[in-house]
């Protein structure tokens, strides 16, 4: 069978032309609606972020006010918490001989006396030598191992024990030193 195309070949050459230009317009309209989808979509999510930022600077600015409030009321509490640490220490401290007094001679024996006593007070701490007398050993033995138990009593040391015999009755005196410590 033999073929005749009565179409000219100018026809079909400008009839090709024609479908690759419509081809290629095609194409450039779809390129040109995805990429004016897609920065659509960027131009979208980017108005959405600003708005979410000046929503969020918002929130933030309000926040600033509340935390500046906080850091006030933080200073206020550390100044008044320094204030009554300053009225407890005057307030442990001014007492401390009464309580000192109190507490050595709630637990010395009848036969006991002090003869001198140095203080030397450093922060809450009272360091003492004491000149003691005792008519006893055994109240003596006693009362300084009452100091050695105590908690409130530390670093008791007992210097060399010295005996007088005067009018018929024997005298024990030593020098003894100590720390007490204010609870």
């Amino acid at each position: 069978m033999v073929k005749i195309n009565l179409i000219p070949q100018e026809y079909i050459d400008r009839l090709n032309r024609k479908v690759i230009i419509a081809k290629a317009v095609l194409a450039g309209i779809a390129v040109a609606a995805v990429l004016i989808l897609v920065s659509g979509w960027h131009f979208s999510r980017a108005k959405r972020m600003e708005i979410r930022l000046a929503e969020r600077e918002a929130e933030m600015k309000v926040l600033k006010k509340d935390v500046e409030r906080v850091k006030t009321i933080e200073a206020e509490i550390a100044e008044v918490q320094r204030y009554l640490d300053a009225i407890n220490k005057i307030s442990r401290n001014r007492l401390i001989y009464t309580r000192f007094m109190q507490d050595v001679t709630s637990d010395l024996p009848a036969s006991m006396w002090f003869n001198s006593m140095g203080t030397t007070l450093k922060d809450t701490t009272l360091s003492l030598t004491i000149s003691l007398m005792s008519r006893s050993p055994y109240d003596l033995a006693y009362w300084i191992n009452h100091l050695e138990r105590d908690p409130r009593y530390a670093d008791v040391a007992l210097g060399a024990v010295s005996i007088s015999e005067a009018e018929g009755s024997t005298t024990y005196s030593a020098p003894i030193t100590f720390k007490y410590a204010n609870q």
